[in-house]
């Protein structure tokens, strides 16, 4: 195992003396910040996957391409974009900040609907993967890092016009069907159309029990340039997945689960261009996510109800000696659940980004207050520096971030009729915030024109993390009826746990001409945690059941062949971890993992290609969550029509 991931890393490194004097990528502007800086000033170990670049990725939704992305690390249940928890550097699920066009996606209800994005791949313009700690520029949970999905109709950049039609034929029955089509009007409306539905009657994962899912998304956008000063851009999307959940959240042997979880995303973005050197925008999104939760059709069902309206001013000044962003952001967050009774919350913060660049050095101070009646006031100052030479990128970071109590870790089970049985876990109205201190170094190579390597070192120091902990019932405040001398899992914030971390990212390309195109991008990320100092390099003994899953090591690999009419893409992915077994529901979770996925397109005609995807080449059975089993092998047909 661990000699297939040095051989794997090793193959870029031995083609340097062959590779020609090609650009390797683009000078592009990071729309996620405020100061919509360049990553390379930042002071920040920064990714950013064009459009372009998405379609030559083998895969099915988004969650799927992040996770072929360099350090990510992607726990999955079930794929096909079913459900995902995205882990940046090691952190909990709940600890990575997700933002459609700048504004929060994750849901107040529970961290694990953070990638229930309501767009389409067609509809991305860039993906932005800015990780560390960044609570000081974009509030809560921004502990291990933010994505940032930038979409063609809420950017300045000019768009082209597209129609694409895409059918999808597989193995168990899968079918998919994907149409885009993006317009400019009278050159100052910009529109896009999406519809997308995939479903599958799934693989056989227990005698008669099968992974089906059936998920529909559709968006409408528009972009309109009133005059050379004003600008809105408008949203409105539709997204449904519906899903054998069967292990995702127990290990009853009663559970017999499936879920749907709906969402209305509606999103507005006014921005105006007050002179050369200033601008000052406004953004609003309002989500509600409605989630029926069947654990056995013999139990009764749970259905949760949530809405958050998020607001925000910004002002932006850019002029040639400095950057300034300065703005306010409000959320209203409310729930209507059966399980965890009705709730509202209000959230404000107020921030100050500031860029300045000293010849080769760029300095990032930022600053922010954020309050929140369950946590109080909160101040997350942070400093980013970077040094540029001709060859190299050397950056530092430090910085405060908190991450707050989601619905579930406040309310499960706290409006619950009846006794609960043991085992079950009850949420802590009286959860503390989460405070991490974040530090890292990093060096990102420049030297050759077609190679580019990022390596950070990271660290973090975190306190009263919440975590779900093993109680007797005569130690739990709680008004619910508990059965005595019995265990249950009880929220609670628990003592500090440190983390240390090393990654890695190649992106090169080995050879550009015009008959032959290779590239492509390979990475590594190695955490160890603890929750003493002292034992950090060795066993730290963590009995957490959400850092329970992470990998110790993670590698993913990433090669393209591009023959002019003919484009093959080998991707995998390799994960090192501790074993995990229960007789209760007859399953083991492998300590190690190595998938292979491979992917061909043909072009028949201009506008017209044929492809064929192979998921998990060599049908290993696998999981990223004990009790939640991932694809076996899986083929794909595919045709896609695209002027």
């Amino acid at each position: 195992m661990r000699n297939a991931i040095i051989i794997i890393l090793s193959i870029p490194l031995l083609c340097l003396g062959q590779i020609q004097n090609n650009k390797l990528l683009k000078p592009v502007i990071l729309y996620g910040s405020h100061l919509e800086n360049n990553p390379s000033e930042s002071g920040k170990n920064i990714t950013i996957i064009k459009s372009d670049e998405i379609l030559n990725y083998n895969v099915q939704s988004i969650d799927e391409l992040l996770k072929l992305i360099p350090s990510i690390e992607l726990q999955s249940r079930g794929g096909f974009g079913n459900q995902s928890d995205i882990v940046l550097r090691g952190t909990t699920f709940n600890q990575t900040l997700v933002l459609l066009d700048g504004m929060r996606v994750n849901d107040p209800l529970t961290g694990h609907f953070s990638m229930y994005i309501p767009i389409t791949i067609s509809d991305i313009h860039q993906i932005e993967i800015i990780r560390g700690g960044a609570s000081s520029t974009y509030g809560p949970d921004a502990v291990g890092g933010v994505i940032n999905i930038v979409t063609k109709s809420f950017n300045d950049t000019q768009n082209p016009n597209e129609l694409k039609i895409e059918k999808n034929i597989g193995s168990n029955n899968l079918s998919s069907n994907h149409i885009f089509l993006s317009k400019t009007l009278n050159q100052k409306l910009y529109s896009t159309f999406s519809l997308y539905n995939n479903q599958s009657d799934g693989q056989e994962l227990y005698e008669d029990i099968f992974s089906f899912f059936n998920h529909n998304t559709l968006s409408i956008s528009h972009h309109y340039n009133i005059n050379n000063k004003f600008s809105i851009s408008l949203r409105s999307a539709y997204a449904k997945r519906y899903f054998n959940s069967q292990y995702y959240y127990t290990r009853s042997s009663y559970d017999q689960s499936n879920e749907t979880i709906e969402k209305v995303w509606t999103q507005t973005k006014m921005k105006y261009i007050i002179d050369t050197v200033q601008s000052i925008s406004f953004h609003t999104t309002y989500q509600i996510s409605d989630d029926i939760y069947i654990f056995n059709p013999g139990f009764p069902s749970y259905e949760n109800t949530t809405k958050l309206i998020n607001s925000r001013i910004n002002y932006m000044m850019n002029k040639k000696s400095f950057r300034l962003a300065t703005g306010m952001d409000l959320q209203k967050r409310s729930m209507v659940s059966i399980d965890r009774g009705n709730h509202k919350d209000y959230y404000i913060g107020g921030y100050v980004n500031y860029s300045k660049k000293v010849h080769s050095i760029s300095f990032n101070p930022s600053i922010r207050i954020d309050y929140n009646k369950h946590y109080n006031l909160q101040i997350c100052p942070q400093l980013d520096i970077s040094y540029n030479t001709e060859n190299y990128v050397y950056r530092s970071s430090i910085g405060r971030t908190i991450r707050s109590a989601d619905f579930t870790e406040r309310f499960y089970n706290n409006n619950y009729s009846g006794t609960l049985s043991s085992g079950r876990n009850i949420g802590n109205p009286s959860l503390n915030a989460e405070i991490t201190t974040n530090f890292e170094i990093g060096i990102d190579v420049k030297k050759f024109k077609s190679v580019k390597l990022n390596n950070t070192v990271f660290y973090r120091n975190s306190s009263n993390l919440i975590d779900w902990v093993l109680m007797d019932s005569d130690n739990i405040e709680t008004n619910i009826d508990l059965l005595e001398n019995e265990t249950y899992l009880f929220a609670e914030n628990i003592s500090k746990l440190h983390t240390i971390g090393f990654e890695s990212e190649l992106w090169f390309t080995i050879l550009k001409n015009s008959k032959l195109n290779i590239y492509g991008s390979g990475g590594y990320l190695k955490i160890f945690s603890s929750t003493t100092a002292e034992d950090l390099l060795y066993d730290g003994g963590i009995s957490s059941k959400y850092l329970a899953n992470n990998s110790g090591d993670r590698l993913n690999y990433n090669l393209y062949f591009d023959f002019q009419k003919l484009q093959l893409n080998f991707n995998g992915i390799a994960k090192v971890r501790d074993s995990e077994n229960d007789l209760t529901i007859n399953q083991s979770l492998n300590t190690s993992y190595f998938i292979h996925n491979f992917k061909a397109n043909m072009k028949i005609a201009n506008n017209t290609k044929v492809g064929m995807e192979i998921i998990n080449i060599f049908n290993i059975e696998y999981g990223d969550l004990l009790g939640a089993i991932m694809p076996k092998r899986w083929l794909i047909m595919s045709l896609t029509y695209n002027i």
